[in-house]
């Protein structure tokens, strides 16, 4: 911070940190300094004077337009639920047990406090949190996991700079279910042969009854002169249980081609990024997979994430698709993105920081390529299928199925809950 930029005062610590958070999201660090002094106040260029923590906040998130109608809402649901929080913070200092409960119960199906991105609202709640969250005992941080949860996302995505000292979050175990084994199917085909012309009557009903069973149809077998003379159901009847007897064959091949851990998932960095040179919502990015040389992948963020935002940023990449050409420019892997329902809203998957560069990301129960699987087939549309089960929760945490996607720091997650994967 320069020193003759306009002081921001600040009468306690906590304060003085949060204001110094918000200067920084807005980039306005060359403008002000934060002091720490008895009254919380801001003498304004034009003469005014400005009291109130929540006063000063939003003054110094309208000094930057670029970020005005994001931090302080882009719509006026939005704003309003910002404002209402900024309220809820000033009447609080979010340290008590029914505050807490209403942050955290807020928070069950969230990752942000308003809509899908960060706000002003965010920026002066974590401030207020995070004292409490750093002094729980195991017992209130289990209680209270949201908020924990909440914090230690905004610690290492938002406060990169440790403005506040860094929590050690002790992440509680998680057990991941097996893999849902579906019931088979039995094959309707087998089912006995048509009875002869002679039988009639209960024994009739039997023999025509879906899934009867082999010695039931051979309890009562047809008259000599009729197998003499008819051959040819047994025969259809064994031609049908050959044909039958590849079709679960063929599914389980196809079901094991299509399992995600055919998938080479990997954390990665981008190390550089331009914008397409011939199409204007795509990006360039070179991202190291902790291999020689980076790999360029291009990715369709333009609208979605500034360029400022993917600078450095760590991503999970699909690293095993076929190299493939996007308007005369080759991509040799996908940024992996959740997004919303009406799709206007996508951001990449966020590996935890623990998470080595390279690693690859494991799903628990699907392990049958433990090295580094083959490249997908794009004819045959692996990803395609494997992507309908890809999903993020409603504590933000990818999943396939019910399997989170998982590295030796902990789960990937995304800022957006109960989103798509693709």
């Amino acid at each position: 911070m320069v020193a003759n930029g306009q002081t921001v005062a600040a009468a306690d610590e906590q304060t003085v940190r949060t204001f110094s958070l918000v200067l920084q999201i807005c980039g306005l660090t060359d403008r002000f300094r934060v002091a720490k002094k008895r009254d919380t106040e801001l003498q304004t260029s034009d003469g005014l004077t400005l009291t109130g923590p929540n006063t000063i906040c939003r003054y110094l998130v309208s000094c930057d337009p670029s970020k005005k109608d994001v931090l302080l809402g882009k719509t006026a649901s939005e704003a309003a639920l910002v404002a209402d929080w900024l309220s809820f913070r000033n009447e609080t200092d979010c340290s008590g047990e029914q505050q807490l409960a209403k942050v955290n119960e807020h928070l069950t199906s969230r990752v942000y406090l308003c809509g899908h991105h960060l706000t002003l609202a965010d920026l002066v709640v974590y401030g207020a949190l995070h004292r409490p969250v750093a002094n729980f005992p195991t017992a209130q941080a289990n209680r209270f996991c949201n908020i924990v949860r909440y914090v230690d996302f905004l610690q290492h995505t938002v406060d990169r700079e440790h403005i506040f000292p860094p929590i050690a979050v002790t992440k509680i175990p998680f057990k991941a279910p097996g893999p849902i084994t579906q019931p088979v199917k039995e094959d309707r085909s087998k089912a006995a042969a048509p009875p002869s012309s002679g039988s009639q009557g209960p024994a009739s009903a039997t023999s025509k009854a879906p899934g009867a069973s082999k010695e039931a149809s051979s309890a009562a077998p047809p008259p000599a002169a009729d197998q003499a003379t008819k051959p040819a159901p047994a025969a259809a009847k064994a031609a049908t249980k050959k044909g039958s007897d590849k079709g679960p064959a063929k599914a389980a091949a196809s079901d094991a081609e299509a399992a995600v851990d055919v998938l080479d998932l990997r954390v990665g960095k981008i190390l550089s990024i331009d914008r397409h040179p011939n199409a204007e919502s795509l990006y360039v990015e070179q991202i190291d997979l902790g291999e020689d040389q980076p790999r360029q992948v291009v990715s369709g963020l333009v609208k979605f994430v500034p360029i400022e935002q993917m600078q450095d940023r760590r991503v999970v990449v699909v690293a095993n698709l076929k190299p493939a050409k996007m308007r005369d420019v080759v991509s040799s892997g996908m940024v992996l993105c959740a997004s919303n329902a009406a799709h206007d809203a996508v951001t990449p998957l966020l590996p935890p920081e623990g998470a080595a560069i390279g690693e690859r990301v494991a799903f628990e129960g699907h392990n049958a390529n433990d090295g580094r699987p083959e490249q997908l087939n794009p004819k045959k549309k692996i990803f395609e299928k494997i992507a309908l089960h890809l999903k993020t929760g409603a504590d933000g945490i990818a999943r396939y199925k019910d399997v989170p996607f998982q590295t030796t720091g902990g789960p990937v997650t995304a800022t957006i809950a109960e989103g798509t994967i693709s």
